[in-house]
């Protein structure tokens, strides 16, 4: 698993943070020069500044889904090197084996692929990454009012827990294969 995916995702979350920073800077102190051909040109003060607010708040949930969905992908690339690494004689069987095993890891659910590192990663790792998870179904389905999640969550968290657990299952794994 290669954690630096996880953090050029989030670098790009605080160049876009550091952006909406910056305009609220500008706008604040009325720097309309550097609105021309913006969206923020001729727009109230107050309006745009609410947007503003409303934009780092989508983002956050936004730049949610974009860490999990990365950490996501290097997790089921992980599992699969794992298998394909981890047995010395193949046979027919055995490559067969592997084939459905790689077929249908896309269907694995997440709570299944972390808890098979319950041996290596602790356990309260792997709760807050289950929790991040259910926190970004919460946002990737709409945000239902009526079924919140059991936490919220930042993309700072998300990432440095996301972090956390990849460097934690190398670490672990890379002794065994």
């Amino acid at each position: 698993m290669n954690e630096n995916i996880i953090k050029e995702v989030f670098s790009v979350y605080e160049v876009l943070k550091d952006s909406v920073k910056v305009a609220r800077r500008s706008i604040n102190k009325e720097m309309f020069t550097l609105h021309n051909r913006t969206i923020f040109w001729a727009e109230q003060k107050e309006l745009i500044l609410g947007k503003l607010t409303d934009t780092e708040e989508e983002l956050d949930d936004i730049m949610v889904l974009s860490l999990f969905a990365s950490f996501e992908r290097e997790l089921r690339v992980f599992i699969q090197n794992i298998i394909n690494g981890s047995i010395n004689t193949r046979t027919k069987t055995l490559e067969r084996i592997i084939s459905l095993t790689t077929d249908s890891i896309e269907r694995w659910t997440m709570n299944d692929m972390v808890e098979a590192f319950s041996d290596i990663v602790d356990g309260e790792l792997r709760g807050r990454v289950k929790q991040i998870y259910e926190y970004r179904n919460w946002i990737a389905h709409g945000k239902n009012p009526n079924r919140l999640p059991s936490a919220r969550t930042d993309p700072k968290t998300v990432n440095i827990s996301l972090v956390d657990f990849i460097l934690q299952a190398k670490q672990a794994t890379s002794a065994s294969i």
